[in-house]
Order: structure tokens, then sequence, then C-alpha cells
């Protein structure tokens, strides 16, 4: 059984966590923390459950404490004494969360702040609303630390935890393998391959971005026939099963495209929506809705991925780059479609539009390039 150790100032926010350890059983155990006005008692406090993954409320300073003191530091300054330590100490190194109500704990994203402090960044109703959901994605958090420490005095750590043959991946970048192999914490190897091949869709495809390479239209997501699909091609070894896999599942989007080669002779990507459900259908006998275009409200299109704003399937033609923090040039890029830019959601869900394409998308927002 894992532990986990809940920081929060205010005591009445520990019932949010009541469902998920329903959900939890016997696979997590919770140890509920007030802080106190020294951030030395409050550290050792938590050090001594030994826990496996750190909650902390990013605001700690709202409510007095015992003997009516203020908490004069917030979440992030209790996390940076944690870092610290695992650089000297790495076998001690665990998984750190920040939950909150409010939108300003979103300045602590891995891709806003120089500081990699936390693992991930949760609004509190996230245990309310996905309790089986937080479960799977803890555990996975803290399964991958420990892959992670296993393999950290050894070479080629990329291919270790992605579980992948170092020959059948020259297409990254190699600085990016010797940056990896380079990191003095585990929490820094944890947050990079989070961000770079978990969090966006492109070696590893999320199911929105598999819908869209097969040109399936979202209305199937829960369908019997995309649960049949994804048996089969799970079986034909393209779901992944490196680290994080507990609990995001992701397919690899060059052993899926091969598949189809391979076995029926379809390159996806030569197809339009309607064509590659077509194809499925004759193929593999399991019919879908084909995929439509926001922009040109047609199946008879070549989308081959889900815009980050909207997460409907989208073409390269008919988007945007958003602009994206990532170093790597040959990972792929978020984009924005521009039917998001034409009605602005992209910039209610945090998105910039990159400067390569600023010129484009403000003739898409002045009407100079009307919907299809």
């Amino acid at each position: 059984m894992y532990k986990i150790v809940f920081v929060d100032d205010r005591e009445d926010q520990f019932i949010i966590l009541n469902q998920v350890k329903r959900e939890a059983k016997d696979t997590l155990e919770f140890f509920e923390c007030v802080p106190k006005a020294s951030i030395i008692d409050t550290q050792k406090t938590i050090s001594e459950q030994s826990p496996d993954l750190l909650l902390l409320d990013y605001r700690l300073d709202e409510k007095p404490v015992k003997g009516n003191k203020i908490v004069e530091y917030k979440a992030g300054t209790v996390a940076q004494q944690f870092r610290d330590s695992a650089i000297e100490y790495y076998q001690k190194d665990i998984p750190i969360f920040a939950v909150s109500h409010e939108d300003n704990i979103r300045l602590y994203e891995p891709d806003k702040t120089a500081h990699d402090l936390f693992d991930q960044i949760w609004f509190k109703n996230f245990f309310v609303d996905h309790p089986n959901d937080a479960v799977n994605q803890m555990i996975s958090f803290i399964e991958a630390y420990k892959e992670i420490i296993d393999c950290f005095k050894s070479g080629n750590r990329l291919h270790k935890l992605l579980q992948i043959n170092p020959d059948g991946i020259g297409f990254i970048d190699s600085h990016f393998f010797n940056e990896i192999n380079k990191m003095k914490a585990p929490h820094l190897v944890s947050i990079s391959i989070f961000k770079t091949f978990i969090k966006r869709s492109w070696l590893l495809l999320d199911k929105n971005n598999l819908l869209a390479l097969l040109g399936i239209h979202p209305d199937d997501k829960q369908s019997k026939h995309l649960k049949e699909l994804i048996n089969i091609i799970t079986e034909n070894d393209i779901g992944y099963s490196g680290v994080f896999g507990s609990g995001f599942q992701r397919w690899w989007a060059n052993r899926l495209k091969d598949f189809f080669e391979d076995q029926y002779s379809v390159t996806l990507g030569d197809l339009t929506s309607a064509e590659r459900v077509e194809k499925i259908s004759e193929c593999i006998g399991l019919k879908f809705k084909p995929a439509v275009s926001r922009w040109t409200n047609n199946s008879d299109t070549y989308v081959s991925f889900a815009c980050s704003s909207c997460k409907n399937p989208t073409e390269v033609e008919y988007s945007v780059s958003a602009y994206d923090p990532v170093p790597h040039p040959v990972i792929g890029k978020n984009r924005i479609c521009w039917s998001c830019i034409q009605t602005g959601e992209y910039g209610d869900r945090g998105f910039l539009v990159d400067d390569s394409d600023e010129f484009a998308a403000n003739k898409i927002r002045h009407g100079k390039i009307e919907f299809g």
C-alpha cells in the first residue's frame, strides 16, 4: 500500500478525499496534515510519514494554525525544500502535486515556470469529479518514480523508461536523451518525460489524437466498436506500457501507422476521414462515424490530430502553431484549429499563438479568412 500525505491549512478540505479513499481501497493510505507555523516543523512532520506522494494545498497561509499562529509560506516553499534534498539524496525523491481551488495555481505548471517543483497541478474538484482517474494517476506517478530511481545510475534512461528499442527511435533529438541521462534528480526526469511524451500527443497518442488519426468522430469515443478496435491495436503491440502508462492510456503513433500499412496496405494519411472509416469497416468489420472538420464542416478532409484547444479532429492546413516552450524542434508542436482562433476559445483554455503563425491567426480573427 502506498502512502500519500495531504497538507492543507483548512481541515474542512480533507473531505475532498472521501471518494478517492473509497476508490483506492487497499492501494492508497492517506495521512492528513495541517501545516505548522514553522516550515521546518511541517517538513519534519511530512518526512516522518515517509510518503510515496505529497499533496500540497497551494495556499497554506489562509487560516491561523495552532496557537493562532500565522503560516508565512505557501506550497512552493515546502516543495522546494524537498526538491533541494532530492538533489543530494535522489533515492528519497517523491512526486509532489499542488492542489487548489484558485486559478493562480497555474503559475506553477512546469511549462510556465523555471522551477520544476510540481509533477501535477490539480484543481481540488478533480478528486470529487474523477476519483478513479485521480487514484490511477497518483499510483502511476508513484510507480514511475520508483522505476526512475531504479535506473537512475544506468545509461539510456529514456529507452528503459519508455520501453523502446535504442535502434528504433532515431527521429528523437539525441540531445534529449543526453539531457535525461544527465539530470541529477528523479523529479527532473519525471517532469521532463511527462510533459514531453505524455502531456502532448506526437509520438504517443492520447484518445483524442488516436480518433483523429483514424478519422473517427468524437461521438464514437465511448462506442462498443471503438473498444473492440482498441483491443485489436493493443494486442498488436501498439499500446504504450512505459512509465505513466498505468494512469494515462497512450498508443504509439508510428506503430499504429505501420500496423495499417503492413496488415491492410492502408496509408492513413493519404485518406480522408470518410475513406479511413470506410477502410476500417472493410478491413476489420467495425463501423464508425467519420470525423468532421470544424472549419469545412464535412468529412472529406485530411484530419491528422486533435486541436490542443477544443480536442476535435483537425487538419494541418486549417490550424496554427501554439506557443510552445519545449525547446526540442523534433518534438511535435501543439496546434490550434482555425475555429478556436475564430471564436477565441483557445485563449480561455490558456493557449497562445506562436509568433510564426500570428499573421494568419490575426486574419482569421478579423474575418479575412472565413469559415469554409
